[in-house]
């Protein structure tokens, strides 16, 4: 539970320091992708501080290319 305070505490510290500057300059596309990729990254530490099991990236790649690969395997028999 502390740890994911502390986890939000510095996701929230990180976000106060950095829009500010992104703000003034108007810097509108910055800003969503900064907030996008700060959501996911806070969202996935805390779950790995709750021992969620995630599945690791490894997984989706085989996922996307092992049809291909197939499709390649059968084109060149």
């Amino acid at each position: 539970m502390f740890i994911t305070l502390g986890i939000l505490i510095c996701a929230s510290l990180i976000a106060y320091f950095v829009l500010p500057p992104l703000m003034k300059k108007r810097e509108t596309k910055t800003i969503i992708a900064f907030s996008i990729l700060l959501v996911i990254g806070t969202a996935l530490n805390i779950a790995l501080t709750l021992n969620v099991p995630l599945p690791s990236p490894a997984d989706w790649i085989a996922f996307i290319f092992k049809p291909i690969r197939e499709s390649i395997i059968r084109l060149f028999q």
